[in-house]
């Protein structure tokens, strides 16, 4: 399975991070108009092909082809790959072009908008996934992109709001685990102690949340017992209106 990724920002690499933990270095072709200092490094360090000329990505005709381009160039960019085999699947994690559009470039292909975010590197990413009118095997993509994490098949309507809140939430958990680590500090634990322990308990209530079925609603009632530390501060939370800047945070990043 050869996977050929154009552009090489901070997403593409976690993406490509993640897939060199699962698939052959030899199976990777990376392209973008120039060389970076990134794709230098991949190739330094890991020998992977990399090229600055695009009809080296058409001729090897991946599998896979993945844009992490800016989305203002996306469009120009893919313009340069006329001629491309109409087997390759196109995946675009750039944000913001519309599916129909990125159809028009490759219309022979099957075509599908990708959310990724950063976890993707270490293979516990959350990708949205929606799907194009020339996809025929929906189950193929999403077992190439279960590599990379979990998976979920959203429709083009729930996409915006659906990479808000896993593109930019991670963003808002870092925070959140922050100024939990400041608030240990405060109260004498080790930064680093304090760094470590936010993020174990964060990973571990998500991993229950998943495997028990149960709302986070529910999970918090079984924490805060009547009268005890966790429900006071369950009720200064509210007197802050946590609940409500979170709301207004996914807001404010989905327009």
């Amino acid at each position: 399975m050869q996977v050929g990724i154009i552009g090489i920002g901070h997403m593409g690499q976690a993406i490509i991070d993640g897939l060199l933990n699962k698939i052959d270095p030899n199976e990777f072709i990376l392209a973008a108009h120039r060389t970076n200092d990134a794709m230098q490094t991949y190739h330094d360090e890991l020998g992977l092909q990399i090229t600055t000329d695009y009809q080296d990505v058409l001729d090897a005709a991946p599998e896979f082809l993945i844009f992490t381009t800016p989305a203002p160039l996306t469009l120009d960019v893919m313009a340069q790959f006329k001629g491309l085999d109409p087997k390759v699947t196109i995946l675009s994690a750039a944000g913001g072009v519309p599916l129909a559009d990125i159809q028009k470039k490759f219309p022979q292909n099957p075509v599908a908008l990708l959310m990724p975010n950063t976890p993707v590197a270490i293979n516990h990413g959350t990708l949205g996934v929606s799907m194009g009118s020339q996809v025929t095997d929906g189950v193929k993509i999403e077992t190439f992109l279960a590599l990379l994490g979990d998976v979920f098949t959203v429709s083009a309507e729930e996409f915006g709001i659906f990479g808000t809140i896993t593109g930019c939430g991670p963003a808002f958990v870092d925070v959140f685990m922050a100024a939990l680590a400041d608030a240990g500090v405060k109260n004498g634990l080790g930064r680093e102690l304090a760094y470590q322990a936010a993020a174990s308990m964060v990973k571990g209530s998500a991993s229950l949340l998943q495997e028990s079925g149960l709302t986070p609603d529910v999970l918090k009632d079984q924490v805060t017992t009547p009268g005890g530390s966790t429900i006071r501060g369950v009720v200064a939370l509210e007197k802050h209106a946590f609940r409500s800047a979170v709301i207004d945070a996914v807001d404010a990043s989905n327009n």
